[in-house]
C-alpha cells in the first residue's frame, strides 16, 4: 500500500516522522521522495511492503494545491503507482472554519471526478472511487484530521514537556524561553496566532540547545521522546495506525 500524509509546516513534517517511526515502526525509505510547488519537502518511510510519504506543504494554504497534485497523479497512474490512502492534517486555527476547508476538498474531489462513498467528515476515513490512467476503477481512502493543537495537544508542546520532565536544567531553559515568547511581542504584531506562539517556544529552545545547528544532537533529542504517549493526548492520531 502507498500512502501520503499532507501537513502544514516544517516542524509538523519533522515531528510526524518521529511519531510514525516510534509509535508504528516505520523506517526510512529514501527512494520515493516527492517535491512540487505545493509540497516543499517530503520523506518516504517504509513498513513491510507499505510506503508512506510525509509531505510538508509550507502552510495551510498550500495543502489543497498539494492535494490536487496527488489527485492528478492518481488519475494518470498505472496500477500500483497511485496513492491508496491520503491523510490531510491541519490545525483548526489555520483553516478558518472546518466547513470551509471541507468545501475546498469537495471542490478538488469533484474536479478530478472522484465518486465519494459518503460525505467528508473530520476524523473519518472516506472511500473514493476514480479511474486511473488505464481507465481502470481504483479506490482511494481519504482521512481529514482538523485538530485543535492547543496547549499540551501540540506536538511541539508535548516534546518540550517530555524534555522538561527528563531534565531539571532543560526545564528551566524551557520555562524562561516560554516566558520570553509570551512577553516579547506585547502588541502581537508578529505572533498573531496561537500556533505561532507554540512554534516559537519550540524554536527558541532548540536555538539554545543546538545553537550551532547540530543536526545529530537534535535527532538524538527527538529520538528520546516517548512519542507513543502522544496518541493518549491527541486521540485523532490513532487513526494513522490504519496506514499499514
Amino acid at each position: 500500500m502507498n500512502s501520503i500524509i499532507l501537513c502544514e509546516g516544517s516542524s509538523d513534517f519533522v515531528l510526524l516522522q518521529y511519531y510514525m517511526r516510534t509509535v508504528y515502526g516505520w523506517t526510512d525509505e529514501r527512494t520515493q521522495n516527492i517535491r512540487s510547488d505545493s509540497i516543499k519537502r517530503s520523506r518516504t518511510l517504509k513498513k513491510d511492503e507499505n510506503l508512506l510519504t510525509i509531505g510538508g506543504c509550507g502552510g495551510c494554504s498550500k495543502i489543497i494545491p498539494a492535494f490536487e497534485k496527488i489527485l492528478q497523479r492518481n488519475s494518470i497512474s498505472a496500477v500500483g503507482e497511485a496513492f491508496d490512502k491520503v491523510v490531510i492534517i491541519t490545525d483548526r486555527d489555520e483553516v478558518g472554519t472546518e466547513e470551509e476547508f471541507i468545501k475546498k476538498i469537495n471542490t478538488s474531489v469533484q474536479k478530478y471526478q472522484l465518486m465519494m462513498k459518503g460525505d467528508i467528515k473530520n476524523n473519518t476515513w472516506l472511500s473514493c472511487e476514480y479511474q486511473n490512467g488505464h481507465g481502470k476503477k481504483q479506490i482511494m481512502e481519504l482521512l481529514l484530521l482538523v485538530i485543535p493543537f492547543e496547549d499540551t495537544g501540540a506536538m511541539e508542546t508535548f516534546l518540550l514537556n517530555a524534555i522538561a520532565n527528563d531534565s531539571a536544567y532543560d526545564a528551566e531553559i524551557i520555562r524562561k524561553g516560554n516566558q520570553f515568547v509570551e512577553e516579547v511581542d506585547k502588541e502581537r504584531r508578529y505572533l498573531t496566532k496561537r500556533r505561532y506562539i507554540t512554534k516559537s517556544k519550540f524554536d527558541v529552545y532548540f536555538s539554545i540547545r543546538t545553537a550551532a545547528e547540530q543536526f545529530v544532537e537534535r535527532q538524538n533529542i527527538l529520538k528520546r521522546v516517548p512519542w507513543e504517549q502522544y496518541s493518549q493526548i491527541q486521540e485523532e492520531f490513532q487513526k494513522l495506525k490504519d496506514l499499514t
